[in-house]
């Protein structure tokens, strides 16, 4: 009996030890999977800027009034992105030949009308500041003057029913004593004024 116990004992112990000093099993690596950030990209608004304008030049002799006043310049003034149509009309027969010049400007899409455009240099006339002083008659409210703009310049609610504003403006140039009368749809004063302005340079 003691000779089975002390040789149990040693199978323990050596079993022990066996186990103890083993070798442990593999450990799978610790693989860490690290996912490469694209470098952000930032998609930019496709530029709006509108397409270079060259301003009418005014001419040596008056021949038509739609040159007077681009529809980009006009679409500029008015505030307005829609498409914009320029027509020279046959002038009124009141009117010496060659000497009264008519263009109506219309939205293409959705105002029928936004601009009645009149250039006059009649040989012989009043110098300017004289006819601008006979037009106020036309004027149904008040009128306010455009400093800086030609011989002379201001702008007045039309006479009659029609929803206008009548901006006018004159000097003399080339030669030929020259108005500027516009008729256009109620706006800003600012945009009269501008529109004074323009129109005179061009004179």
């Amino acid at each position: 009996m003691g000779r089975f116990r002390q040789a149990l004992v040693v199978v323990l112990v050596t079993a022990c030890l066996a186990a103890c000093s083993a070798p442990g099993a593999p450990t799978a690596p610790f693989t860490v999977l690290l996912t490469a950030e694209k470098p952000g990209t930032t998609t930019k608004p496709p530029s709006r800027t509108p397409p270079p304008f060259t301003p009418p030049a005014s001419p040596a002799k008056v021949a038509a009034a739609c040159p007077f006043l681009g529809t980009a310049e006009l679409q500029q003034l008015l505030g307005t992105s829609e498409d914009l149509i320029a027509t020279e009309l046959p002038p009124g027969g009141e009117f010496v030949p060659g000497t009264e010049f008519h263009c109506r400007y219309e939205g293409k899409y959705v105002h029928p009308w936004l601009l009645e455009l009149w250039i006059t240099a009649p040989a012989g006339s009043s110098r300017p500041a004289e006819s601008l002083e006979n037009y106020k008659k036309d004027c149904g409210g008040p009128v306010t003057a455009v400093p800086g703009a030609g011989e002379g310049a201001y702008f007045c609610d039309r006479v009659g029913p029609a929803v206008a504003e009548m901006v006018i403006t004159g000097k003399r140039s080339q030669g030929e004593n020259r108005l500027a009368i516009a008729y256009v749809v109620k706006h800003r004063d600012e945009v009269y004024a501008g529109l004074a302005k323009l129109l005179a340079e061009r004179l």
